[in-house]
């Protein structure tokens, strides 16, 4: 069965500093990565911090809810036609969860 929410991650982290563009890259686009080994650690760009311990518990609560979203609703999906486009949005976690629509 299909999933309600398919998950893409481009970036494992980026710079909290948003003037600066350093991006780690996600190979595997897999949202599960580990990426706990850039915790409090400095950007080599600006020296910002990569990921703080509030963002890194933000963001494993947003996959939990995915997770949970995604096992207890999936059988909503043999209701929607493959052909309908589906919402495309992206989610950033820095001093709070933000969700945005991708256009």
């Amino acid at each position: 069965m299909r999933k309600l929410i398919e998950t893409d991650q481009e970036n494992l982290v980026e710079c909290d500093n948003f003037e600066c563009d350093f991006e780690v890259t996600n190979e595997t686009k897999d949202p599960n990565a580990d990426i706990t080994s850039y915790l409090n650690q400095p950007c080599p760009k600006c020296g910002e911090n990569l990921l703080t311990e509030e963002d890194l518990y933000d963001y494993k609560k947003v996959l939990k809810l995915i997770n949970r979203l995604n096992w207890w609703f999936s059988w909503v999906t043999i209701f929607i036609p493959k052909t309908k486009k589906p919402f495309e949005g992206s989610v950033k976690v820095h001093d709070g969860i933000k969700m945005e629509e991708t256009k």
